[in-house]
């Protein structure tokens, strides 16, 4: 650190200003993380959607079939 009451203000400050620049972007950092681990549980939340979706259209179409099968015997 400089010798002269000044210059050791001067770091003193700019080392305060410093500080606060870097306890912001390590804010932003993990707000930014938090942020990412949100979104990939709603990509997982949508892929898991997605396949019940399938499931469920895949029984709908058997279910139609099944139907479409005895309709013309019932008669």
């Amino acid at each position: 650190m400089p010798e002269d009451p000044i210059s050791q203000e001067m770091a003193r400050i700019l080392n305060e200003k410093l500080q606060r620049v870097i306890d912001k972007q390590t804010e932003h950092t993990i707000a930014l993380a938090n942020h990412t681990a949100s979104l990939d549980r709603l990509e997982k939340g949508q892929e898991q959607m997605k396949a019940a979706l399938t499931q469920h259209q895949e029984a709908l179409a058997q279910i139609l079939s099944i139907l479409r099968g005895k309709a013309p015997n019932a008669t």
